[in-house]
């Protein structure tokens, strides 16, 4: 049965700029960073895989009263984690950049990224039921998740962010492909963001 938010023709979610506002400022700027890092010694990167271990799915606030589950399907984690993965060798590595690497070493520092929660727009799989309708959204959701950049032999923690993070910023019809693409976009940013830092600290 469809939702009685659906009306026929095209609609926009009523997320209004309010509750969106924050989500989609925020830069994930780093929340902490250690002094006198002598980031020039590394030169690679351990990236560990995507931490979906304990991610919850928050309602947005329209489908607070919604008794229905808007858990995550294990496929839905799985391909999160592959386009992750693939964001970060290519961004990464790509174009003379940063070998990726399976081991610790004194020239590389190991990144994990966690996701905590997601906030989605719309009930995970509800693209299946919307068929014959036109839906759009401002983006498909937000994130709360963490980073940490650790010397890989010691294990000290380098650098730390934490916060929120829209997944997508613009109005796009809300489907698997356009949720997919916003969620590719968003790991995008944060790789091309510590591309361009070692960048700058290796002078290219």
């Amino acid at each position: 049965m469809k939702s009685g938010l659906f009306n026929r023709g095209t609609m926009l979610i009523g997320l209004v700029t309010m509750f969106f506002a924050s989500a989609a400022l925020a830069q994930a700027e780093p929340t902490w960073v250690k002094q006198g890092v002598n980031w020039q010694q590394y030169s690679k990167f351990l990236v560990h895989p995507l931490d979906v271990d304990n991610v919850r799915v928050i309602k947005p606030a329209y489908a607070q009263d919604d008794p229905s589950d808007w858990s995550l399907e294990v496929q839905d984690l799985a391909g999160i984690q592959a386009i992750f993965r693939d964001v970060m060798n290519r961004e990464l590595s790509g174009n003379d950049g940063y070998p990726l690497v399976y081991s610790a070493g004194k020239d590389v520092v190991e990144v994990e990224v966690e996701l905590l929660s997601i906030t989605p727009w719309l009930k995970p799989g509800g693209d299946e039921s919307l068929q014959g309708y036109v839906v759009k959204t401002l983006g498909s959701g937000e994130v709360t998740g963490q980073v940490e950049m650790r010397d890989s032999t010691t294990g000290e923690l380098l650098l730390l962010i934490e916060g929120d993070k829209a997944v997508g910023e613009k109005y796009t019809e809300f489907t698997r492909a356009n949720n997919v693409s916003n969620v590719e976009a968003m790991f995008t940013s944060f790789a091309k963001r510590v591309r361009a830092a070692m960048d700058r600290v290796h002078g290219k």
